[in-house]
């Protein structure tokens, strides 16, 4: 009887472990991330020309042998890509100037389904002036996962990535 007590105990200890982590890190474990910085020639680079377009490429990839469900971060897009200078102070973000509807945008991931998902920047800030040669970081930032449980959990910690670069 101590033995059965024990075990439901510890088998509601680590239940608890997992619901309680912050950011829900047990279940945004159901998706990986890999965010590259490429050149126009798609190779991944760190050091780019001045003017020369940049794109920012995300690839998402379901590691369930089931479907999965993620909510987009942002109403824009499926990832939102921003670029923040040294100072750390924003230039520019792939939502800049679009119109967005005000709903949550879920898509379901089929069983160890990789997506790509891309912006190219042109290197010019959200006033549309050049930005100036320097290190630069982008960020790309992902949405929620939509528990089995029908609820949300912000995966955005888990499964944001970020890159520096340098633009001479």
């Amino acid at each position: 009887m101590k033995f059965l007590i024990t075990l439901v105990v510890l088998a509601a200890v680590v239940r608890g472990a997992c619901v309680s982590d912050p950011g829900g890190t047990a279940e945004c474990r159901a998706f990986d991330t890999s965010l590259s910085v490429k050149d126009r020639m798609s190779q991944s680079e760190k050091v780019f020309n001045l003017t020369e377009p940049i794109t920012f490429e995300l690839l998402i990839a379901n590691a369930l042998n089931e479907p999965a469900t993620l909510t987009a971060g942002s109403s824009c897009t499926a990832v939102a890509f921003e670029v923040a200078d040294s100072t750390q102070k924003r230039v520019w973000g792939s939502a800049d100037n679009i119109a967005c509807i005000q709903m949550l945008q879920p898509r379901t991931y089929a069983p160890l389904e990789t997506v790509r998902e891309a912006d190219t920047w042109d290197q010019r800030d959200s006033e549309g002036a050049f930005v100036p040669p320097g290190t630069y970081v982008v960020t790309a930032g992902i949405g929620q996962y939509a528990s089995g449980s029908g609820g949300l959990l912000d995966c955005r910690a888990e499964l944001g990535e970020s890159a520096t670069f340098r633009i001479q």
